[in-house]
Parts: C-alpha cells; sequence; structure tokens
C-alpha cells in the first residue's frame, strides 16, 4: 500500500459488510485514495485457543478469508476500475485487528452487522467498538432497508453543537459535501430551556435568547467556509428540539450523516455520545463518526 493513507473497510462476507465496501470503494474514488479491504477471523485462534489446533485448520481458516477478499475485490473493482485495492486476512479477532490498523486509516468503513447479527440488532458489536475506539473517523454503512445500496445522492447533515468535537465534524462534513457535490445541512438543535419552569414572559424572552445563541453558535463554526467552497452550499438549521431528533430528522433523504464522537456534554471519558449513539442507531443513511 502506498504511503498514502487508505480508506480501510471491514468484511465477512455478509450483506451488510457487501454494503459498506461498495460505500467504501467509491469514497475511496471520490477522494483518490486506495482501499484496503480486510477480513478476520474472531474464533478459536484470536482467543489463545489455537495451540493444538492441527495446521490444516489454519489453512482452511486462510482459504476461507482468501475467498472472502476476492468477492469483496470484484464487489469494489466493479465500484471504481481505477481504484487501488489491497486486501489482508487477519488471524485476529475482528474488532482488535480493525482498532489497530485505524492507527494509520484515513477512514474505517464497517457495515452495521456481520454474519453472526440478530436481525433486529440495531448494530453490531463490531461497528460498536470501531465506532467508539478507532483512532480516525468511522463510517457505520447502512441503507433504508439494509438491503439497498447505501444512498449516493442526497445532502451532506452534520451535527453543530458549538464543542471542539463539533468543529472537526463540520470540517470533516464540509469536505465530504464538497467532493460529493452535495448540499452542507448544518444542524444545531437546542432545548436546554426549562420552559415549564418559567412565567409566560421570562418563556418567551428565553426563547429569544435561546434562539439568538443558537444562532451565533451555528454561525461561528460555518463562518469561513463559504470563502474557502465558494461553490457549496449550506442551508442553517437551527431548531428548538432535541439534537437527536433534528439530526434524524433532516437525515431523511440524506446520503451521509456526520456528527462528532462527543457533545458540549459529553464527559472526556466517554468515547460516544448520547446523540451520536441514537444517530448510529436509527439513521437510514451511512453515518460517520468524527473523534477528537
Amino acid at each position: 500500500m502506498t504511503a498514502v493513507q487508505p480508506v480501510i473497510v471491514g468484511t465477512d462476507g455478509s450483506d451488510h459488510a457487501r454494503l459498506a465496501v461498495r460505500w467504501a470503494a467509491h469514497h475511496a474514488h471520490l477522494h483518490g485514495v486506495p482501499l484496503l479491504i480486510v477480513t478476520a477471523v474472531s474464533a478459536p485462534v484470536a482467543y489463545g485457543m489455537g495451540g493444538n489446533l492441527p495446521q490444516e485448520f489454519f489453512t482452511a481458516l486462510e482459504e476461507d478469508g482468501a475467498r472472502i477478499l476476492r468477492e469483496a475485490t470484484a464487489e469494489a473493482r466493479d465500484v471504481s476500475s481505477t481504484l487501488e485495492i489491497e486486501s489482508v486476512v487477519k488471524l485476529e479477532a475482528t474488532g482488535p485487528a480493525l482498532l489497530a490498523l485505524s492507527e494509520r486509516a484515513r477512514m474505517i468503513v464497517v457495515g452495521t452487522r456481520g454474519l453472526s447479527g440478530l436481525a433486529s440488532a440495531f448494530m453490531g458489536s463490531i461497528s460498536a467498538l470501531v465506532a467508539r475506539h478507532a483512532a480516525c473517523p468511522v463510517v457505520v454503512v447502512r441503507s433504508a432497508d439494509d438491503q439497498s445500496p447505501a444512498p449516493l445522492s442526497g445532502p451532506v447533515v452534520v451535527g453543530v453543537d458549538g464543542s471542539e468535537n463539533s468543529a472537526k465534524a463540520v470540517a470533516v462534513a464540509v469536505r465530504e459535501a464538497s467532493v460529493r457535490g452535495a448540499t452542507l445541512v448544518a444542524v444545531h438543535a437546542w432545548s436546554d430551556v426549562p420552559l415549564s419552569t418559567m412565567d409566560p414572559i421570562a418563556q418567551v424572552r428565553g426563547l429569544f435568547d435561546e434562539a439568538a445563541v443558537a444562532d451565533a453558535v451555528l454561525s461561528e463554526q460555518l463562518a469561513g467556509y463559504n470563502d474557502d467552497y465558494p461553490d457549496l452550499n449550506i442551508e442553517h438549521v437551527v431548531v428548538l428540539d432535541r439534537p437527536d431528533t433534528a439530526i434524524l430528522d433532516h437525515a431523511e433523504g440524506a446520503q451521509l450523516v456526520v456528527v462528532g464522537s462527543r457533545g458540549r456534554g459529553g464527559f472526556a471519558g466517554l468515547m460516544l455520545g448520547s446523540t451520536s449513539i441514537k444517530v448510529l442507531r436509527s439513521a437510514h443513511c451511512p453515518v460517520m463518526v468524527v473523534h477528537s
């Protein structure tokens, strides 16, 4: 693989992984970077249980992994005939393998669930682990019915809350919207005023004050991008609502949602905030989590 940081996609041969591979190939093609396709064996060798197993067992694992990678490479090549593609089989647990690779990745892409995922599950254990702990942005790929291809048209939606993590998410979202020729919808929701405890006059005053602050927060985090990206259409959305609800409302018909790993109310020890988790679980399009 070249010195350019690759887009890395994990696959186990499942339908969800196939969608992730195709999305990752499209993303890598748009950005002109290599794609690295990874499959990992999670048991029993990954948990220290392989010491007495015959070599034939490991050979079979590697052959099965090679088959999965051939199929995934064909999917990626179908998306782009010019894309630089490499692949690797990791004889270790899937989550740790992807997290280790994230140290040198431009992005990690995963599906919502793998072959062992329950049909009713919102998000599999591997995608949740990687979204929380990766050292680079993570995209969890899903579509409206988890069978159709992920959308490649529509706006890019980003959640904005004024935090440092949010500012990084905005910067990434701006670049994504620009390279995709998409409208950027920047959503800032506020719902911090305890209106039920106020008298009517204070309620009205509180609403206007909070709305003005919210609009200023959004304008501040988007300042300068119109100059740097003059052809980019940016829509400002300020609403009185829960952040996750507002983002999900505007995610309908979007091709990508971008969120920070934590918001302004996030605790330093948490890897993902409540808004990011809810958006990851409920959005019907790919969701990118940008870590600080």
